[in-house]
């Protein structure tokens, strides 16, 4: 893994964040995962422009979103392929104090948006409190107990519910069922993050959003999870019930070939 923070109008190399910066201290951070591609950034201006907002709304003082990210350092621990994830953090201070944080970068190696086997999915029965403004916040343990869960039960991911009962999304992605035959995901209002792959599954679908629930569930003939890392993956078994794998098939052909830029064959269905 390779890190950058933010200086003085570039990218300079960094190994940690300072213990007293509050993203540490109180998780009190955003963050967008920006899925790479043979040195290619996926979606950038939109990851940008999400992070960009959240900074706004939150008031974070002098901040400036850059317009590009830091080189790929090929042959030095990075390769060309894997996920950025920008943090902007609230810096040292306290709890009340202006947040007038750091931008950070971190490259992880890793396959992109190239694993279509389907997933099976479970629902987690602890309330999910979202965060604030569909943000990604570093505030994630909530999600990472939900995917623990998921895998302790033999399972891929878990999917969250609001105190409501509302469905908001998988502990790692956003989630889209088939219902009466269209294409539902959870609105905004629910809780779900206003992820970029989500937005373009939902203009390219096309999908509605909508206040979703167990009932919605189990009515679902189908379903597919989202997220920069993963991009399209369809769900083979929800809530212990089968459902086929090709209803999104399309879908996922889509965004191969016009976001993943990968020529060839189709994707065939997968067990």
């Amino acid at each position: 893994m390779s890190s950058w923070r933010f200086q003085s109008g570039f990218w300079a190399p960094c190994v940690t964040i300072p213990l007293e910066d509050r993203g540490f201290r109180y998780g009190m951070s955003v963050f967008e995962t920006v899925a790479v591609r043979g040195g290619r950034p996926l979606f950038l201006s939109e990851h940008l422009e999400r992070i960009g907002r959240a900074a706004n709304a939150r008031r974070w003082a002098n901040f400036f979103v850059p317009d590009f990210l830091p080189e790929l350092t090929r042959g030095q621990g990075a390769g060309d392929t894997g996920v950025f994830r920008i943090y902007l953090t609230a810096g040292s201070g306290g709890v009340a104090d202006p947040l007038s944080g750091s931008l950070y970068a971190l490259f992880e190696e890793c396959e992109v948006g190239t694993n279509f086997a389907p997933l099976r999915l479970l629902s987690s029965s602890v309330p999910y409190f979202p965060g604030p403004g569909g943000w990604k916040t570093g505030n994630y343990w909530q999600n990472v107990e939900a995917s623990a869960f998921a895998r302790e039960s033999g399972a891929d991911d878990a999917l969250l519910f609001n105190p409501a009962g509302g469905l908001v999304c998988a502990s790692m992605a956003n989630v889209f069922l088939e219902v009466a035959g269209g294409w539902k995901t959870p609105a905004l209002e629910a809780g779900p993050r206003e992820g970029v792959v989500r937005a373009w599954a939902i203009e390219n679908l096309p999908a509605e959003e909508s206040l979703l629930d167990a009932d919605s569930l189990a009515r679902a003939t189908a379903c597919f999870v989202s997220n920069s890392r993963i991009g399209i993956r369809q769900v083979r078994e929800l809530e212990g019930r089968a459902l086929p794998t090709t209803a999104a098939g399309a879908l996922q052909n889509l965004y191969r070939k016009n976001v993943l830029r990968i020529e060839g064959d189709g994707i065939a269905e997968r067990g």
